[in-house]
């Protein structure tokens, strides 16, 4: 497997080689679920093919909600060396890990710099204690503790690296508060892996990576949820406060770059296409205020926007996408993000004094 991730360009340095091709995977996934494009096929240690399951770079989920949502996995193992890597780790760092999941992570980790250096966090007590069974198995122990990621663990701060593992609206001012002097924050925010340097007391930034990422939720009473797409479709059914008509909306039509936009934007908001005679119709719901769009664009490019409760984003949305369109379709790696201590984001292009940016809250 760490061959692979070699040939892949995923794994660079010789460090990181040695920890993939050093740490027992199968450890820390006895049982486990895999996607296929004929639906989701399940393993267990004892049975066939669970073994050349758990070394292919596969996610693979290792707990379901009741509502049938994947809440626990191993992360597919090129994106976790992918993140591993662009953590410029150097002997001696203390590092802060949000989201123990199966703790095989950690267990990297802790590899690569000693048990001593790498705290662990998750809400799910059951996790913690499975994570920590595996990972005295596999010969580590981390200190690997209970609480809400979103206020990261000031007990071994301050930390040169917080990684977080699951997916964030909004970077949380209290990881700010505990890293070291130069300590970095490598997190999916949005739909995009951002490395975030700390320049000062007051504020982190840094650029995203190129590649796209979409972690699990955190989940904390402090994070705000993602609402549901049937939630979506009652609620942009609606009747709007208002009716905006435009000959062209440029970039909407851009799945990928309409979508990175809109997650930092509204990091509790939902989009949700559908295909109509009449033309596409995007409907966006923002889950944490109960604002909404309903934007029809029709075969010949005109677009016509319901508004309810949104004006104002609607507005910088399709600012943002204009620059875009205007700039050459440049990737999500020529953005940079700013968080400051009283939990502000800013988004520039080109650079944190670019000449476009936007204040996403």
């Amino acid at each position: 497997m760490a061959a692979e991730l070699v040939t892949k360009g995923s794994l660079r340095s010789p460090a990181w080689r040695h920890a993939f091709a050093t740490v027992p995977r199968h450890l820390f996934v006895p049982a486990f679920h895999v996607r296929t494009a004929k639906g989701t096929a399940s393993y267990t240690d004892e049975a066939p093919g669970w073994l050349e399951a758990v070394y292919r770079d596969d996610t693979l989920i290792t707990r379901f909600s009741d509502e049938g949502l994947a809440v626990s996995s191993s992360t597919e193992p090129s994106l976790m060396a992918l993140m591993l890597e662009n953590l410029q780790l150097e002997d001696g760092m203390r590092v802060l890990e949000i989201g123990t999941g199966t703790g095989y992570n950690v267990a990297l980790l802790s590899e690569r710099l000693g048990s001593g250096l790498v705290t662990s966090l998750d809400r799910d007590p059951d996790l913690v204690e499975q994570a920590r069974a595996a990972l005295a198995a596999a010969g580590y122990r981390p200190t690997v503790v209970i609480g809400d990621g979103a206020e990261g663990y000031p007990g071994n701060a301050p930390y040169d690296r917080l990684l977080a593992t699951c997916g964030l609206g909004r970077v949380p001012v209290s990881w700010l508060s505990q890293l070291s002097t130069d300590g970095m924050i490598l997190a999916n925010v949005g739909l995009g892996l951002v490395r975030l340097t700390r320049r000062s007391h007051q504020f982190v930034q840094g650029p995203f990576l190129p590649q796209a990422a979409g972690f699990m939720r955190l989940r904390s009473p402090l994070a705000s949820g993602v609402p549901t797409l049937d939630r979506v479709l009652a609620a942009t059914g609606g009747d709007p406060d208002e009716v905006q008509h435009f000959e062209d909306v440029p970039g909407l039509d851009d799945h990928f770059m309409s979508e990175f936009l809109l997650s930092l934007l509204l990091p509790s908001g939902l989009r949700v296409i559908r295909h109509e005679p009449g033309g596409a119709v995007h409907c966006v719901l923002d889950g944490a205020s109960g604002a909404w769009f309903r934007a029809i664009v029709s075969p010949d490019g005109q677009v016509s926007v319901a508004l309810k409760g949104s004006a104002q984003k609607w507005k910088l949305f399709a600012e943002m996408l204009g620059v875009w369109a205007r700039e050459g379709r440049p990737g999500i790696d020529r953005y940079w993000l700013t968080v400051d201590r009283s939990g502000e984001h800013r988004l520039c292009l080109d650079g944190p004094r670019g000449r476009y940016g936007w204040d996403l809250d």
